[in-house]
C-alpha cells in the first residue's frame, strides 16, 4: 500500500514513522524545515555553546504519548529538563506607548491574589467537567459566569488564561468550549504527577529524530501539496511543482483551510470541505528577547510564566533562566511596545476550540477514511497539545497498519482525552 502524507509537522512525521517498514510512504512539506509547531531556536550560550529555546510547543508531561515516542526514538530521560512551575497574572493598565525617549517602558504591576484563587477555582471545576463528561459544545461562559467573582477577577483570573493560549480576546475566550479549555487547566488530582518537561536540545529535535528514523519514507521538504484528485481508481497527489504521486490513501495533517483547498478537486469531498469551514484560527507571533519588559518591577514577583492582561488581550511571557543571562519568550502579537531587541521570532496559526468547531469535528471524524482520506493533527483533536496530536497520528496509523505494534504502544492510557 502507498500512503501519501501532507505536512511534516509532529503528526505527519509521527504517522510516517509509525508506517515505516509497513507501507510505502511519501511526505510532502511546504516549508523547507520539518516540525510544524515544533520550532526551536539556539541563541549562543556560554563560550558560544548553543542552548535551545522553544517558540512553539514548550513543555509536555513526563509520562504521555510524547515521552513514549521520544523514548522509542532514542531520546531517553537524560535528555529532558523539568520545566519550572508557576504563573503570575499582571494587569498592564499603566503603560501604553512607553517613554518618548526610547527607554524601556516602566514594568507592570502585579494583580491581587484573587486572580490566583480564580485560577484554582477553574482548575477544580475543569477537573469536574472532565470527570462528569461535560458536553464539548458548552461555552466557557455558561460555566464561569455563575461564579461569585467580580468581573475583573473573572477576566484576569479565568478568561485571560485561554485568551493567552489561543490568541483571542477576553470576550472571545468566553465563547470557547469549556471542556476544551479545561483540558489545559484541570487539577490532575491528589498524587498525580503534574510536572512537565522539555527536550534540552529543543522540542524540534523530536521532529528531526523522527525524520532521521523514517528510513524508507520519501520526505520532500519545500514541496507543498496543491490538490488531490481521483484517477484510475486511485488517489493522486499533485504537488506545487506539478509532480503527480499516485497513492492508495492520503493523510492530511494540514490546517483546516489548507485541507479544504487541496480537497477542492476531489469528487465526493463536499461535505468534508463544508465541515472544515467551521474551523477558525487566530495569528500568534512569538519572539525571544533579553529585556524583562513584560514582567513586574520586582524580580521577586517574576514567575516562569507571566500572563499580561492589556485592554481586550492577554499575552504570555516565559522566563528562561540561563547561566549567561535571562532570556524571555513572549507573545508579541498585540503588544503596544516591543522589546528593545528581538533575537528571533515566528508566527503560528492557532485553532480556536469553539463549540461550532468541535461539533463539526465530531462529524468530520465520523467520515475518517472515507474515500481513502484521513485526518491527523490538530484538526482531528479536541485539544491542540502535542500528546493529543501524536495520539491522532497513532490512531490513523493503527487503522492503516492494524498489525503494527507501534501505534498501540503509543496509545496506552495516559489520562489525556482524545476523540
Amino acid at each position: 500500500m502507498r500512503v501519501g502524507i501532507a505536512g511534516a509537522g509532529a503528526a505527519g512525521l509521527a504517522t510516517a514513522w509509525l508506517l515505516d517498514g509497513v507501507h510505502d510512504t511519501l511526505v510532502l512539506e511546504a516549508r523547507k524545515d520539518v516540525g510544524g509547531n515544533l520550532r526551536s531556536v539556539h541563541p549562543p550560550g556560554v563560550a558560544g555553546t548553543p542552548s535551545a529555546l522553544d517558540l512553539g510547543v514548550q513543555e509536555v508531561p513526563g509520562d504521555g504519548v510524547t515521552a513514549r515516542l521520544a523514548e522509542a526514538l532514542g531520546l531517553d530521560g537524560t535528555q529532558w529538563d523539568e520545566v519550572p512551575a508557576g504563573r503570575t497574572v499582571i494587569r498592564d493598565g499603566t503603560r501604553a506607548k512607553g517613554p518618548p525617549d526610547g527607554r524601556p517602558p516602566a514594568p507592570c504591576r502585579a494583580t491581587e491574589d484573587a486572580t490566583g484563587e480564580a485560577a484554582e477555582l477553574l482548575a477544580a471545576h475543569a477537573a469536574a467537567w472532565q470527570r462528569d463528561e461535560l458536553a464539548w459544545t458548552v461555552p466557557l461562559e455558561t460555566m464561569v459566569e455563575p461564579w461569585d467573582l467580580p468581573r475583573h477577577v473573572k477576566d484576569a483570573g479565568v478568561y485571560a488564561l485561554p485568551a493567552s493560549v489561543f490568541g483571542c480576546t477576553l470576550q472571545d475566550a468566553r465563547r470557547l468550549s469549556a471542556r476544551a479549555v479545561g483540558m489545559f487547566y484541570a487539577d490532575p488530582g491528589d498524587g498525580a504527577d503534574a510536572r512537565t518537561y522539555r527536550l534540552r536540545g529543543g522540542m524540534q529535535a523530536l521532529a528531526w529524530q523522527l525524520a532521521r528514523r523514517c528510513r524508507s519514507v520519501q520526505l520532500l521538504p519545500g514541496t507543498s501539496l496543491r490538490r488531490i484528485r481521483r484517477t484510475a481508481g486511485r488517489l493522486e497527489m499533485i504537488d506545487a511543482r506539478g509532480a503527480r504521486h499516485a497513492v492508495d490513501a492520503v493523510v492530511l495533517t494540514l490546517p483546516a483551510e489548507g485541507a479544504r483547498c487541496v480537497l477542492g478537486s476531489l469528487g465526493g469531498a463536499g461535505r468534508v470541505r463544508a465541515l472544515l469551514t467551521s474551523y477558525t484560527y487566530n495569528d500568534l507571533v512569538y519572539g525571544v528577547h533579553g529585556d524583562p519588559c513584560y514582567l513586574p518591577a520586582g524580580r521577586e514577583h517574576w514567575s516562569p510564566s507571566t500572563v499580561t492582561v492589556h485592554g481586550p488581550w492577554a499575552e504570555t511571557t516565559a522566563w528562561q533562566r540561563r547561566p549567561e543571562g535571562d532570556l524571555f519568550v513572549s507573545q508579541l502579537t498585540h503588544r503596544d511596545t516591543l522589546p528593545r531587541s528581538v533575537l528571533a521570532s515566528t508566527a503560528f496559526r492557532t485553532l480556536q476550540p469553539t463549540p461550532e468547531m468541535l461539533s463539526a469535528q465530531a462529524e468530520l471524524l465520523s467520515l475518517q477514511g472515507d474515500g481513502g482520506v484521513y485526518f491527523a493533527g490538530h484538526v482531528a483533536t479536541r485539544s491542540d497539545d502535542l500528546d493529543s496530536v501524536l495520539a491522532s497520528a497513532a490512531e490513523v496509523a493503527g487503522r492503516l497498519a492494524p498489525r503494527s505494534p507501534r501505534p498501540a504502544h503509543l496509545l496506552r492510557p495516559t489520562g489525556k482525552e482524545t476523540p
